[in-house]
């Protein structure tokens, strides 16, 4: 299982998603929250399914299933805070508090709901400042003198020429190349969106997680909180599936607070862990003082990680991680 990480927009998950989410559970007021669904990958996904399956559909199933829900005095106030982002968050550290709030019926479908949700509207790509293009070398075509009219002087002398006909076939077929080409762009940045950064696959965080041990117990919290499973999610999580992935988030200040730790450190050298790596895989025949621990293995991700933790820090963003 591969562990991803994303950018999280907290102001629209506090103020937007899981009001939605209260006022559907507690005032079975679905307005809002069938909205958000609706413009989610998932929803889209599943117009393609024949009337004849609806009922298989996500979102049917989650109305029959808030139907027939039956809220006490204990549940609603369990599901108020649930339901509230800030208070939630305070009680979701499951090393901590023992009975963190839950949705005590199975709540799979609502899990979907969440995911698809969450990724819809709160899940944003992170990317660090784009770099000034740096001009081409002197001797590449972009240079050559043979491309030293533009397009608007070469439809000026065809009409010049008297060629008007072919001037207007010529300016015609390069705006349909340049619309396909803007399409093109528009396409690669929404796959890009939904991309996020790996941090490899479970013994990888494993080694991230005793690397920042060694620099910052509080970062090494937090990244537990973020990536192995610390903080309790609303409706769970189940590892691998398409719309249950998510296993942790951080909220901006946690991230400051991240940043803050990792200010001053440096990710080692590639190579070195990546040698370090494979000492560790042939340590069977050491001594037992020499055996090591995979959390003692130098991280190969700490790079990408520290790259992202800085972003979301300079953009005061949160992070989300998902893992499948």
């Amino acid at each position: 299982m591969f562990a991803h990480l994303y950018g999280f927009n907290w102001n629209s998950y506090s103020e937007q998603v899981m009001p939605a989410f209260a006022q559907w559970l507690l005032k079975n007021d679905e307005t809002v929250m069938q909205s958000l669904f609706q413009q989610t990958r998932c929803a889209r996904e599943e117009l393609f399914i024949s009337p004849i399956l609806q009922h298989i559909q996500t979102w049917p199933r989650a109305q029959a299933f808030v139907k027939k829900l039956s809220i006490g005095p204990h549940t609603r106030s369990e599901y108020q805070l649930l339901c509230s982002a800030e208070q939630f968050t305070d009680l979701s550290d499951q090393y901590i508090h023992h009975h963190p709030p839950q949705f005590y019926p199975n709540s799979d479908i609502l899990r979907v709901i969440w995911n698809a949700v969450v990724e819809e509207h709160c899940q944003i790509q992170l990317l660090p400042a784009s770099t000034p293009l740096s001009l081409p070398p002197e001797d590449t075509p972009a240079q050559s003198p043979d491309v030293g009219i533009n397009h608007q002087e070469f439809m000026n002398l065809l009409k010049a020429a008297g060629l008007e006909a072919l001037a207007l076939e010529i300016n015609e077929q390069s705006n349909i190349e340049d619309n396909h080409l803007d399409e093109d762009l528009e396409q690669t940045a929404t796959m890009t969106q939904n991309q996020g950064i790996t941090i490899g696959h479970h013994p990888a965080t494993l080694q991230l997680r005793g690397w920042l041990a060694s620099i910052s117990i509080r970062a090494m919290a937090l990244f537990e909180l973020l990536t192995c499973g610390r903080r309790v999610l609303p409706f769970g999580t189940r590892i691998g599936e398409p719309y249950e992935s998510y296993i942790g988030y951080l909220t901006p200040n946690e991230v400051w607070q991240l940043a803050t730790s990792l200010q001053y450190a440096t990710a080692p050298d590639a190579a070195l862990a990546e040698n370090d790596y494979i000492l560790f895989r042939i340590q069977k025949k050491q001594t037992a003082q020499q055996f090591r621990m995979i959390d003692e293995v130098l991280p190969s991700h700490a790079a990408r990680f520290l790259q992202i933790v800085h972003t979301a820090s300079q953009y005061k963003s949160g992070l989300l991680c998902s893992m499948f």
